[in-house]
Formats: C-alpha cells, sequence, structure tokens
C-alpha cells in the first residue's frame, strides 16, 4: 500500500482499488451469475427497518455459493477471493494468514430497498474493531465489495460515513435510518472491476437503487 492509500484507509475507512478486474474477468463474473440467476433469492422488504428514506418497492436479491458452482463458473469468484491485485492490501491491513469468511452477490433491481446502516466503531467488537499501533493499522473483519457494474453518483448502493470507524459514541437511531444527517453519507461511485475495501467498523449500508440496470455487487470478508 502507497503512504496515500494508508492515509485515506485511516482517515475515511475505505478505498477503492481502481481496475481490480479486468474487463474479461467482469465478463467471466456476470456470466456465471447469470447462469445461475434462478437461485436469486429476493428479500422481503426487510433491510430498510420501515425508514422512508431507505424504503423500496422491491426487496434485495441474494445470492451465494459461488466457490462450489460447477466449472468453470466457480473459477473466477475462486481467483477473485485471492487476487494478485487484491491480497497486497489484504496482508498489510490482516497479516499473512488471513481467512475469507464469506462471500455472496447482492442484486438490485430498480426499485429494490436500501439498508440501514449498521455498525460503527462503538459499541466495541474486537473481531471487527480498528487499531492503529507503532506505525500500522490492525483491522477485524475486513470487506471488499468488487462491484461487476458501474455505480454513477445518484444510482444508490453501497453508502457509508466516513470516519465512523474510529467513532466514540454510539450512533443514534435517527442517523441510522438515515432520516437525519443525510449530507454526511457518501455513496460511493465505482466502475465494473473496481473493488471497495472497507472495515467492517464502517457505518455502511445502501441507499434505494434507482439506476435502469441493475446492480450487482460482490462482497467477499475477511479476517
Amino acid at each position: 500500500m502507497t503512504d496515500a492509500e494508508k492515509y485515506l484507509f485511516d482517515v475515511h475507512g475505505y478505498f477503492v482499488v481502481k481496475n481490480m478486474l479486468s474487463s474479461e474477468e467482469v465478463a467471466a463474473a456476470n456470466a456465471a451469475i447469470d447462469h445461475y440467476a434462478d437461485k436469486i433469492n429476493i428479500r422481503p422488504n426487510d433491510l430498510a427497518r420501515e425508514s422512508p428514506p431507505l424504503q423500496g418497492s422491491i426487496g434485495r436479491g441474494d445470492l451465494g455459493g459461488m466457490l462450489t458452482w460447477d466449472k468453470p463458473h466457480c473459477e473466477i469468484f475462486r481467483n477473485m477471493m485471492v487476487h494478485t491485485k487484491l491480497t497486497p492490501y489484504l496482508e498489510d491491513l490482516l497479516g499473512l494468514g488471513f481467512r475469507l469468511e464469506a462471500m455472496g452477490t447482492i442484486i438490485m433491481d430498480e426499485g429494490a430497498e436500501g439498508f440501514w446502516f449498521h455498525e460503527g466503531g462503538e459499541p466495541l467488537d474486537r473481531s471487527r474493531s480498528y487499531l492503529y499501533r507503532n506505525g500500522r493499522m490492525y483491522s477485524g473483519m475486513t470487506n471488499v465489495a468488487v462491484q461487476l457494474a458501474d455505480i454513477a453518483p445518484g444510482d444508490g448502493g453501497f453508502a457509508c460515513l466516513p470516519g465512523s470507524h474510529k467513532a466514540n459514541y454510539p450512533c443514534p437511531d435517527d442517523i441510522r435510518l438515515y432520516q437525519t444527517h443525510q449530507d454526511r453519507m457518501v455513496q460511493i461511485a465505482a466502475q465494473a472491476g473496481d473493488a471497495i475495501v472497507f472495515f467492517e467498523c464502517l457505518m455502511h449500508g445502501s441507499l434505494p437503487w434507482v439506476a435502469k440496470h441493475q446492480r450487482r455487487s460482490v462482497i467477499m470478508r475477511y479476517n
């Protein structure tokens, strides 16, 4: 990691790795998802916590099991979890011997509900916490959201409160439910192939998806 990347990770709690996947890798991942599209589970509008700004007309889609799909469909995801453009970040944040805890794909069609903002620096959870000591970062659970479709400003999708991984006070519910101080939340724009790396203890969620095209984001959780 460069000095600039370390600084931005420490200050904001996230960083975008541009072009982690090539266009060919993005195409392979999307083709695999298309092949298993019948296994997408549409949630029953249970993520917005009845918050009007986060509600949508349909639920979010979840898709898992990619590592055990038939070949060749599984191969792109097996490569993705230890991608050569990703592992240097994970080794700096988690050390050698990091482990994958979970992998899944988020599917959002136009009108899909958002996800209330969860996590944050307080209350402390040692398995998910962030710490800086002796010139380096120490992270618990660290997440990587690999985008398989472009996300423009205003489309919706992944959003967070930058710096909240170091919060010293519990977050009030009206902020978590996106009912107040909405200007402090940041929706992360990215292109297909980009990866958003963020600390689990960064307060994060999703805004309702308003774009015409489908959001596809592979979420990998490491510890």
